[in-house]
């Protein structure tokens, strides 16, 4: 798992040495928080954006969740919400993995918990679960984008 700011360039800049990280944030970087909600294909169904409003949850409420074939750059537009985070090998399965989505038995502590308001991103790779839409102090709303990126994409 990464997280960062998209206002310093130093958070990511050695990724962008990679032209699929590049364009990902690139396109991130263009983006207006007020974007159209829907899908977006930035290299056909191999990398593509999803950009999502809604209103965010009690802890309780969201769910861990993981992906095998799909790398998750997600970055806020505006509003907030929280998303923990764990490595996926210290958590049981919560029902069977569809989709590229395995969700995952919540632990009684997160060790990480990321507060993504607008500027902020984070990555996170298969072995990282990660509890999106956790209400944040201060924000029931988040505008959010998601560039799903396929594991062989990335050298």
């Amino acid at each position: 798992m990464l997280h960062g700011s998209l206002a310093e360039p130093e958070t990511y800049a050695l990724l962008t040495v990679d032209s699929v990280w590049r364009r990902a944030f690139d396109w991130v970087l263009q983006l207006p928080a007020d974007a159209p909600l829907g899908e977006v294909e930035l290299q056909g169904r191999e990398m593509f954006a999803s950009i999502q409003e809604y209103p965010t949850l009690a802890r309780h409420e969201a769910r861990f969740e993981s992906h095998q074939e799909h790398v998750d750059l997600q970055f806020t537009l505006f509003g907030g919400e929280a998303i923990e985070w764990m490595p996926r090998g210290q958590l049981g399965p919560d029902g069977p993995f569809a989709n590229d989505v395995q969700f995952w038995l919540p632990p009684p502590d997160p060790i990480t918990t990321l507060a993504q308001t607008a500027g902020r991103f984070a990555i996170f790779f298969p072995a990282d679960a990660h509890r999106p839409k956790v209400r944040l102090t201060g924000h029931d709303r988040v505008r959010k984008g998601v560039i799903k990126i396929r594991r062989h994409l990335i050298h």
